[in-house]
This record gives C-alpha cells, sequence and structure tokens, in this order.
C-alpha cells in the first residue's frame, strides 16, 4: 500500500494542501466547517502524521519518560496512572520503564529513552545513587524526581518527609499503648522507604522502648515479602503487639500471615501500612496507614516538567515537599494487657 500524504487528504476533503497543513499542525486557523472536512478525510483514508519528521523539525517529540523500581509494587502502578493522565492532558504521552531496582537498568533505560527523544524524564531513583539523574542533567534533558532529595542537582522534586512520617506511624502504635512493636523493613535501606525505618527506630528511642532486630525483618516490598517476613516474626518466638510495615504492599502480605497463623487483626496484633494504595481500604480489616499524595505528586511532576520544557521556568532547582496524612481504619487498636 502506498504512504498515504497530506496530498491525498486535501484531494478527499476538496481542499488545498495548505489547508491540511494548518489542521494537521495547528499551525493557523481554519474554519470550522473547512477542519471538520478534513478531519472527515483523516479519519476515513486513515492518515497518521508522521511523529519522527515533525519531531525532527520541531526539536519536540510531546514524550515523557517515567522510571519506577517496581510498577509490580501497587503504589508504583497509582504513581504511574497519575503521571498519564496528567500528560494526556498536556498533550504528552509518557513511555513507562521498570528499572526492577537495579541501577544497571535504570542507566539502560535512559539510554532507550535518550534513543526515542523524549523531551523530559520523571525518575524514582532505585537507590542514592545520583549517578543515573546526573547522565540525564548533563546532557540537558529536564528530569524531576520523585521521593529523593536531589541537593546539588538543577532538577525539580516532589516527595513527602519519610523519615518524620514513619515517626508518626510509629507513635501512633505507641499512643495505642504498644510497646512490642515489629517493623517490616524494605529490600533496600538507601531508599525513601529505609527513611520510614528510620522514623520508627527514633520513635521507640523516644519512647524509651527497647529495639530488637528479630522484629525487624526485611521484605522485598511486595505483598509475598510482608507474608514471609511476619511468618519470620512468627517463628522468632519473640513478643509482638503491633506491626508497622514499610508500605501497605507488605502490610497486607503480613495481615495474610498472621490470619493465616489464627491471630485476630486487630485483637491479637495490630497492624499500620504506608502508602494509602488502593487496596490497602479493601483488605480486611481495612488498613490504617499513612496517606501519600500520590494522583497529587505525579500532576505535580509532570507540571514541573512541562515548564522547563517550555521554558516556562529557567531557574535553578525547585523542591516540593507533599503532606502526608494518617488514615485510620480497623487493622490497629488499643492494646489490652495480657490479649497478646
Amino acid at each position: 500500500m502506498d504512504k498515504i500524504t497530506i496530498k491525498d487528504i486535501a484531494k478527499k476533503a476538496g481542499v488545498s494542501i495548505a489547508t491540511v497543513s494548518y489542521v494537521i499542525n495547528k499551525s493557523r486557523p481554519v474554519s470550522p466547517e473547512l477542519a471538520a472536512r478534513v478531519n472527515a478525510a483523516i479519519k476515513e483514508i486513515g492518515y497518521y502524521p508522521d511523529t519522527n519528521a515533525r519531531s525532527l523539525k520541531s526539536k519536540r517529540t510531546s514524550t515523557i519518560g517515567l522510571i519506577v523500581p517496581d510498577n509490580a509494587n501497587p503504589f508504583f502502578a497509582e504513581i504511574a496512572k497519575g503521571v498519564e493522565d496528567a500528560g494526556f492532558e498536556a498533550g504528552f504521552s509518557v513511555i513507562l520503564c521498570n528499572s526492577n531496582a537495579m541501577i544497571e537498568r535504570e542507566l539502560a533505560y535512559i539510554d532507550l529513552l535518550l534513543s526515542k527523544r523524549v523531551d523530559g524524564v520523571i525518575f524514582a531513583p532505585t537507590s542514592l545513587s545520583i549517578q543515573p539523574i546526573k547522565r540525564l542533567v548533563d546532557l540537558g534533558i529536564p528530569v524531576a524526581v520523585f521521593y529523593r532529595e536531589t541537593s546539588g542537582l538543577d532538577v525539580d522534586s516532589v516527595r513527602i518527609n519519610n523519615l518524620e512520617s514513619g515517626q508518626r506511624a510509629t507513635q501512633y502504635l505507641i499512643d495505642l499503648g504498644h510497646r512490642d512493636i515489629a517493623c517490616i523493613r524494605p529490600l533496600s535501606m538507601e531508599t525513601p522507604s529505609g527513611q520510614r525505618v528510620d522514623g520508627y527506630q527514633r520513635a521507640m528511642a523516644g519512647a524509651g522502648l527497647a529495639l530488637s532486630q528479630d522484629l525487624m525483618p526485611q521484605g522485598n516490598n511486595r505483598i509475598s515479602g510482608g507474608e514471609i517476613a511476619a511468618r519470620r516474626l512468627l517463628e522468632s518466638g519473640k513478643r509482638f503487639s503491633a506491626i508497622f510495615s514499610a508500605n501497605d504492599a507488605m502490610a497486607i502480605g503480613a495481615m495474610r500471615a498472621l490470619r493465616d497463623a489464627g491471630l485476630r487483626i486487630p485483637g491479637d496484633v495490630s497492624v499500620v501500612g504506608f502508602d494509602d494504595i488502593t487496596l490497602a481500604r479493601y483488605s480486611e480489616p481495612p488498613l490504617t496507614t499513612i496517606a501519600q499524595p500520590k494522583q497529587e505528586a505525579g500532576t505535580l511532576a509532570v507540571q514541573r516538567i512541562v515548564e522547563r520544557i517550555d521554558k516556562q521556568h529557567t531557574g535553578g532547582p525547585r523542591e516540593f515537599v507533599m503532606e502526608t496524612t494518617l488514615i485510620e481504619r480497623r487493622s490497629a487498636a488499643h492494646y489490652q494487657p495480657g490479649e497478646s
């Protein structure tokens, strides 16, 4: 089949080639009647503009790369939805890349995105290393970073105070009367989730409560990892009446293990998570958690990167610290001595 051109569209619509170009490129006003004829012709014969040629001419592809550590984690899936929705509204397509929490894959995806000539990259890094981010900055690519402090780099960041929020979640359990509080740690402590564990330790120390490595099993950031970590807690023989999990996915997995062991939630063990993924409100019981503004964070990241792409912001780095909220549901309750 021969390639369809704007000359074919013009012939089909009964208008000039220039008029077709004005409609496709939105470069000059065209009467509604003519625009309707052109668009009808485009739809009828199935014409698709050559975006590669257009991007070479305009030096813009209207695409944004999004790199996340784990798109199987419901938290990052919800972040990706926020970015994609906001990108669509701003006229940008989003290319999603899953680094699988590996710096090597981050770097490989950066090369891929550069080959696609993306206009900017929104990045949720795997570790505290600035190497992948710096590679983009050095090439002049606009970057927005999720949940990292990026001092020294000319990028915009959207984050929360993970340390303070982890401390608040643990303090909530302490205020409910719990003293033997376990913590399910993330796969890596060099992450925002690791800072939540630091907050847990700060709250425990502030209350004069002992810390035990036996009560701090590591998970894999997914539901399965939370289930395995909770089983290790039960097998340790250590006393605990509450669990703070570094994310909701692992908290939900932990609740599964507790129920399988015949324990009541929150009658025997209270559980608090972090993120407020959609699944948290549908777990059994519904999960008490620290809520992050995920949709808003995705929208804000897109807005800021588009401002840089459009040269509306040419100044230095901007940091946006968003507020978290404690959402009380039914997975945590006051501790009654002798019940756990």
